[in-house]
C-alpha cells in the first residue's frame, strides 16, 4: 500500500517537474527568438554608414555652400567717372580720388552716398550718382589685345605681376626708384612704369605719357577724360590728357 502511494506521489512529482521544465524551455526559446531578431536588426543597421558620419558630412556640406554663395553675391560697385572724390565719414573730407572703373565692395547706401571698402583698413563714401553696378564685360583676350595695341613695347611678363604679392614681384624687378603712398595704395616706380600696390598685392601696372591710340575693341564706357575696358579678370583704363595718356592694366 505504501509502495502504491509512493509510486503515485512520484508520478505527480515527475509531472510537475515536466511542466516546469517545459515552461522554462518555452521561455528560453522565446528569449532566444527575440535576441536573434535583435541581432539581425543590428547587422542590417551596420551595413549602412554610421549616422554620426552622415550628419557630419551633411552639416559640413551645408555650411560651405552659404559661404560660397555669399562670396559670389557680394555687392560690388564700379566707379562711373574718372577722378571721383572719396570722402571720409564726415562726407566732406576727401581721402582719395578713384578712377573710372575702380571696383569696390558696397557696404551701405545712406542719403545719396555709398559706403565702400577701399582696402583692408579703410572705408570711404562716394556719391551714389558716381557709381554703377553694371559693366559690359569683354573677354580677357580682348582686353589684353587692346592693351598691347596702346602699349606695344610692354613685356607680357606684366601679366604675371598683376595679382601677385609685392615681395614676389620685387624679387624679379628689384627695388623701385621711388615709392609714393596715399590713403589707399602704394605706388612703386620703375623705369617707364609703376606698380599700384594695395594690401601688399600688385593690383595694377601703369604707363604714363603714352601716345594716344584707339584699340580695335568696343570699350565698356568711354568719356572724354577716361576709357574703360572691363574683362573677365582684368581691366584696361586709358586716361587722355595734354596730347598723351596714362594707361592702367588692373586686376578686378
Amino acid at each position: 500500500m505504501n509502495g502504491g502511494r509512493l509510486s503515485r506521489a512520484t508520478t505527480r512529482k515527475r509531472k510537475r517537474v515536466f511542466r516546469i521544465t517545459t515552461a522554462l524551455a518555452l521561455m528560453l526559446a522565446l528569449v532566444g527568438i527575440i535576441a536573434f531578431a535583435a541581432l539581425i536588426d543590428k547587422k542590417q543597421d551596420s551595413a549602412l554608414p554610421e549616422s554620426d558620419e552622415i550628419a557630419t558630412e551633411m552639416v559640413e556640406s551645408e555650411s560651405e555652400q552659404p559661404a560660397d554663395a555669399e562670396t559670389e553675391s557680394a555687392d560690388k560697385i564700379y566707379i562711373g567717372q574718372p577722378y571721383t572724390k572719396v570722402y571720409a565719414d564726415d562726407r566732406v573730407t576727401v581721402v582719395y580720388e578713384a578712377d573710372l572703373g575702380d571696383r569696390f565692395e558696397r557696404l551701405e547706401t545712406v542719403s545719396g552716398f555709398v559706403k565702400v571698402q577701399l582696402n583692408e583698413r579703410l572705408t570711404g563714401w562716394v556719391t551714389e550718382e558716381s557709381v554703377t553696378t553694371e559693366a559690359t564685360a569683354l573677354s580677357d583676350d580682348e582686353v589684353i589685345a587692346a592693351w598691347q595695341q596702346v602699349v606695344p613695347n610692354a613685356s607680357e611678363s606684366v601679366l604675371d605681376w598683376i595679382g601677385k604679392d609685392l615681395e614676389t614681384v620685387r624679387a624679379e624687378l628689384g627695388s623701385p626708384s621711388a615709392v609714393q603712398r596715399d590713403q589707399v595704395n602704394e605706388y612703386h616706380f620703375y623705369d617707364g612704369f609703376f606698380l599700384m600696390v594695395r594690401d601688399q598685392i600688385v593690383r595694377a601696372v601703369d604707363w604714363d605719357k603714352q601716345a594716344i591710340a584707339t584699340p580695335d575693341v568696343q570699350p565698356t564706357r568711354e568719356q572724354a577724360t577716361g576709357i574703360w575696358f572691363e574683362g573677365e579678370t582684368v581691366q584696361l583704363k586709358l586716361f587722355p590728357y595734354s596730347g598723351v595718356m596714362r594707361v592702367r592694366l588692373e586686376q578686378k
